[in-house]
């Protein structure tokens, strides 16, 4: 099986899942077609395509070590 397809679903649709990235390659979730829309409506759209941090607006935290 392709890397993508190799685990069901955790929505419990009985379907395969499938990787998703965001528009920079970092791993957002696992989504079947049953519950892609649904899960991916939680992300803002903007991290959907390439962006850059000025395209969020979001201060990226400092570690606390």
């Amino acid at each position: 099986m392709d890397e993508y397809f190799d685990r069901l679903c955790d929505c419990d649709s009985g379907l395969f899942s499938e990787i998703q990235y965001d528009g920079r390659g970092i791993y957002l979730t696992r989504t079947c077609r049953e519950c892609h829309k649904e899960k991916m409506s939680k992300y803002n759209p903007t991290i959907l395509e390439y962006y850059t941090q000025a395209d969020v607006d979001e201060p990226i935290e400092e570690d606390e070590w």
